[in-house]
């Protein structure tokens, strides 16, 4: 992969096996470094890089359990 290749919200969501909207969240949040184009995010690579090797751990939304 090139050095400044850019992934969409998409492809980091498949890459970690978790919903679309979660990675949303985590660019909106900071969590994720991500830049905005209008309205279209796209996240740095070397960004998931860099936090993949951090180990930081990543926030995931808990599936709502509906009752009754």
């Amino acid at each position: 992969m090139a050095q400044n290749e850019m992934l969409t919200p998409l492809e980091v969501a498949e890459y970690f096996k978790v919903p679309l909207k979660t990675v949303w969240r985590w660019c909106r949040h900071g969590t994720l470094p991500a830049i905005k184009f209008g309205k279209y995010w796209r996240v740095p690579k070397s960004a998931l890089d860099a936090l993949i090797s951090s180990k930081s751990p990543l926030p995931v939304e808990k599936p709502e359990v509906r009752r009754g």
